[in-house]
């Protein structure tokens, strides 16, 4: 079992290269006065889905020459969301959710709907192409661009004095790319040797092991933020990672190498992942109780339910 010793392996530096980045980047956005649903939904959410967009690249290149790794990048993005809505903030729900209805998460919340439904009407042919893939970044870029556009101050600011030098989390960040760069690779051929052994689809393989351990980084920050009294951080986290990985990720790997699409994608993933997406929206923007412990068992058991389906199924 060399092969899963070396995906858990992988996983962990992502899981670690994450950690190290997303230090170095919150310590350079304390000290501006930006906000924590900014810092949440634009800097976490791309540093914690790193593990991802590295995956989609590597896998997508390597189906360039000649192996078909699409199941890896589309199990990667949409196992991760559906993690991140079932798992991640499942867990948080035993910690606390609160409601959380400000304009600037609405508007994330806006892009989460389209981009379910664009991937869904991209994947109704069985592939997603390049042209649909550029459509998919350019729709991300938009999102990027109402959020860095869109003026808040941060009521969680730390003082200067505290933090840590910029040399300090500039080569934080540096360290993080670097350690997510090796170990994306190492997840991505481990994954696929994995897949062979057990007789599991690429796809399967993707959507639940990577999809769990890409999500680990979301889940540190969520709780650690919950912790601290700064849920913006972690629903912005949670929104942000979603967005991106509902649009940027396979859009990334399409534009690289067009996806072919299993037809369970489209009735059992995505599906999973509207119903988790319509679910969390509802708890934290309509109902005053936000994610508490009957919310979290909810989110977790559709989670649990969904990781059995797919091992059952299989990715045929």
């Amino acid at each position: 079992m060399l092969e899963f010793v070396l995906l858990i392996v992988g996983l962990s530096g992502l899981w670690l290269g994450s950690e190290i980045l997303i230090r170095g980047a919150i310590s350079l956005a304390d000290r501006y006065s930006v906000s924590d649903a900014i810092i949440g939904m634009l800097i976490l959410a791309i540093g914690t889905d790193l593990p991802e967009l590295f995956v989609a690249f590597d896998a997508s290149f390597r189906s360039l020459a000649g192996e078909d790794l699409s199941g890896i990048v589309i199990g990667t993005a949409v196992g991760s969301s559906i993690g991140q809505f079932g798992l991640v903030m499942g867990a948080a729900g035993f910690i606390g959710v609160a409601s959380r209805p400000t304009r600037l998460m609405l508007r994330s919340a806006v892009f989460l709907v389209g981009g379910l439904l664009a991937l869904a009407v991209f994947c109704m042919d069985g592939e997603i192409s390049r042209v649909e893939g550029y459509l998919l970044c350019a729709i991300y870029a938009a999102y990027l661009f109402t959020l860095i556009f869109w003026k808040t101050t941060n009521t969680g600011k730390m003082a200067v004095a505290e933090l840590a030098p910029i040399s300090h989390a500039v080569a934080f960040i540096i360290a993080g790319l670097t350690l997510l760069l090796f170990s994306a690779e190492l997840t991505v051929v481990s994954a696929r040797d994995f897949a062979d052994l057990v007789g599991l689809s690429n796809l399967s393989v993707s959507a639940i092991i990577i999809g769990m351990g890409s999500s680990l980084p979301e889940l540190s920050v969520c709780i650690v933020a919950l912790m601290k009294n700064r849920g913006g951080l972690s629903v912005g986290n949670l929104m942000g990672s979603n967005v991106l990985d509902t649009f940027f990720v396979p859009g990334v790997g399409a534009a690289i190498s067009p996806l072919v699409i299993p037809a369970t994608v489209l009735w059992l993933d995505l599906p999973v992942l509207a119903l988790l997406t319509v679910l969390v929206l509802g708890f934290v923007y309509l109902s005053p109780r936000g994610v508490q412990k009957v919310e979290g068992c909810l989110l977790v058991g559709i989670y649990l339910g969904y990781a059995v389906a797919r091992v059952t199924l299989n990715g045929t």
